[in-house]
């Protein structure tokens, strides 16, 4: 196993809330901007591999794909399983869903 893979699966254990981004995905900053915008930004953690270099990037999607079977970004984690990505927030929140959704996962009260 790799470093990446059990450096991926610690910080899923160690926060409830999860989203590993980047900072030049559009994607991301639609989904931090729903965190923000629902005050919820402090409860999620979000590792943003934007600033690094390309390879080492790509070697945390595979880390991702391994742990928790998706590398897109941004890819959300709930309790240690994958929840989804922007397309999930977009959907809830074009049914007019998204605050009773994110209130099932404890996200908000």
């Amino acid at each position: 196993m790799s470093a990446f893979v059990t450096k991926a699966e610690e910080m899923i254990k160690s926060h409830p809330y999860f989203q590993l981004s980047a900072s030049w995905c559009p994607d991301c900053v639609y989904a931090n901007s729903i965190w923000n915008k629902l005050n919820v930004q402090d409860k999620v953690f979000v590792f943003d591999i934007g600033s690094l270099p390309r390879n080492e990037q790509e070697k945390w999607r595979i880390a991702f794909q391994k742990v928790v079977g998706n590398r897109n970004l941004p890819t959300i984690v709930v309790n240690g399983k994958f929840w989804g990505t922007e397309s999930q927030l977009h959907r809830f929140e074009a049914k007019g869903t998204l605050e009773e959704e994110l209130t099932k996962i404890g996200l908000l009260p």
